[in-house]
């Protein structure tokens, strides 16, 4: 885990553990919902994902921003849409090859609020997501050398198309910290379901996944605005 990640996990779990806008007493009392008298709809929020900037400021090699969108039902389930773009400009240093992609990704899934009877300024959720991106790349490397003939060729391939498809699993916290606004973080577990590959290479960075392994972790440190609607 890099030094920056650690410290967004740190920053996260105290904010969670703060109680926010004067409602000690009732995280102290987790006061019980009757879900039967909670309306259907709940309004919506947009939400920004800090790590992708901010792991790329520090000196990640891949860069991605993201904004997504999410419905409120019952204060229980949230539907969400998430759109992206990432990109990434670098040189693998185990295979020498340079590697160059920038694209726009798109993932839709839900999250499930595990608190939803209790009144609290923030709650536990887990969720699911699917990913998809459609991409080109460009890699070149080293000169490959001719066994039979002798002599170099050189490895170099420019506009290569792509795609790749994906699941996320997904737990964490969301907290209030004033009226509308909440910050929250979840960690991300994200399995590869199929990526297409070219006759003579295959994309080492996928836009919205990572780098192009069957599975990986992801974190997310969001910042999310609650839209105000007349029926809250």
């Amino acid at each position: 885990m890099s030094k920056s990640t650690f410290l967004w996990l740190v920053s996260c779990l105290c904010l969670f553990c703060m109680p926010a806008n004067g409602q000690e007493k009732k995280f102290a009392k987790k006061e019980t919902v009757p879900t039967d008298t909670v309306p259907l709809f709940q309004g919506f929020a947009v939400s920004t994902d800090l790590v992708g900037p901010g792991a790329y400021l520090f000196g990640s090699d891949f860069m991605s921003a993201e904004v997504a969108l999410e419905v409120n039902l019952k204060n229980r389930f949230f539907p969400v849409v998430e759109i992206g773009y990432g990109k990434t400009d670098a040189t693998n240093e185990d295979s020498e090859l340079h590697y160059r992609t920038s694209a726009p990704y798109f993932r839709v899934g839900m999250d499930y609020n595990v608190q939803y009877k209790k009144r609290l300024p923030g709650y536990i959720f887990a969720g699911v997501r699917l990913g998809y991106t459609n991409f080109t790349y460009d890699v070149e490397g080293p000169s490959l050398k001719d066994p039979v003939w002798g002599g170099e060729a050189p490895f170099a391939f420019a506009d290569v198309s792509g795609n790749a498809l994906w699941g996320e699993l997904l737990a964490g916290v969301k907290v209030t910290v004033c009226k509308n606004l909440m910050m929250g973080w979840s960690l991300r577990y994200k399995m590869r379901i199929s990526v297409s590959d070219h006759p003579n290479s295959a994309p080492w960075y996928i836009p919205g996944f990572g780098a192009n392994n069957n599975t990986k972790f992801g974190v997310a440190y969001n910042l999310i605005y609650r839209i105000p609607w007349k029926g809250r």
